[in-house]
């Protein structure tokens, strides 16, 4: 065989790659127009190369961010050096359905692209290769890794019952709040509140009531506080409410709102409609406080003082 037969044939190995690999490609020039279209492009965007081919890839995909890639594009040229767009960064560029098996969670294929110069032979580059990588399988793994992590972080800090922060996660955060008053200073208080006679709830109308409850004070509180505040079960009906910023007077107006909403409201059970209250402790954060401990104590003598003088009434600490 000839060695002009012989660069044929290495020419036609060569083109046919190029057409069925496993990827996109696309070269264009200066002006963005198309001069290669392989059939990985022509399958997922519908268009064959014959109607892609001279023209401008922003006319075959109107979508993309003109500016943005151009500017991509213009720089591989003017640097002659590749870059990368990761689908972190944008979930794809050319706007393809994910082929992927119905359980698939994509609607659109997830895509690396790589932008390389094409050098001719005296040197210059007015090309530029698009490879585009489908890597929807990667994307999704990672992203549903994440979620998982995310609902295990989340489930790890949350109490089931009530969807407030757990006790393992009160006791962080007051220990993070106690520390920031020792730094900064500031008014901050905290509030120690139980639900009255709970157990009676429980022994008359039974525990799944009594859980219904719960749930219903949780949503109360939950609702009644500002955002940079703190909401937590601290364990069985005992709630605790962390209030930064925030002086026992103004702590004791939001208890008190907070104990005549809860009074007021109906809980509707299957067979019943519950009525209950709810007593509060207050205690401001204090320089003499060796650990959060000290703090959480005052504000738990306040909440025995409330129960001790009749229950439903919000108390404030006092060394008296």
């Amino acid at each position: 065989m000839s060695s002009n037969a012989e660069e044929m044939m290495e020419l036609h190995w060569l083109f046919d790659m190029l057409q069925h690999i496993d990827v996109g490609l696309v070269v264009l020039n200066e002006k963005y127009e198309v001069k290669l279209w392989n059939s990985f492009m022509e399958n997922h965007s519908g268009m064959s190369s014959s109607i892609a081919k001279e023209r401008s890839l922003f006319s075959i995909f109107p979508d993309i961010n003109n500016n943005w890639l151009e500017q991509k594009l213009d720089n591989v040229i003017a640097l002659r050096t590749p870059i990368f767009i990761s689908w972190e960064q944008r979930p794809h560029l050319f706007p393809f359905k994910s082929y992927r098996p119905i359980t698939g969670v994509a609607d659109k294929m997830y895509q690396n692209v790589a932008l390389r110069p094409i050098t001719n032979a005296d040197g210059s580059v007015k090309y530029v290769c698009m490879v585009v990588y489908d890597v929807t399988d990667v994307a999704t793994n990672k992203q549903s890794l994440s979620n998982a992590n995310s609902q295990l972080d989340y489930l790890s800090k949350t109490d089931p019952m009530t969807q407030l922060h757990n006790r393992g996660s009160v006791d962080k955060k007051l220990q993070s709040a106690f520390e920031t008053f020792l730094n900064a200073g500031g008014s901050h208080s905290l509030v120690m509140t139980d639900v009255d006679f709970f157990k009676k709830v429980n022994d008359k109308y039974g525990h799944p009531a009594g859980d219904l409850v719960l749930q219903a004070v949780a949503k109360a509180l939950s609702s009644s506080v500002r955002k940079t505040d703190f909401v937590g079960r601290y364990g069985g009906e005992e709630f605790v409410i962390l209030l930064p910023n925030t002086d026992v007077a103004g702590a004791l107006f939001f208890c008190e709102s907070v104990r005549k909403k809860i009074a007021d409201m109906k809980i509707k059970t299957a067979n019943d409609v519950i009525s209950v209250t709810m007593s509060f402790g207050i205690s401001a954060a204090s320089s003499v406080d060796k650990a959060p401990c000290d703090w959480i104590s005052r504000s738990d003598e306040a909440l025995y003082k409330a129960k001790e003088n009749g229950r439903n009434q919000s108390v404030v600490y006092s060394t008296e």
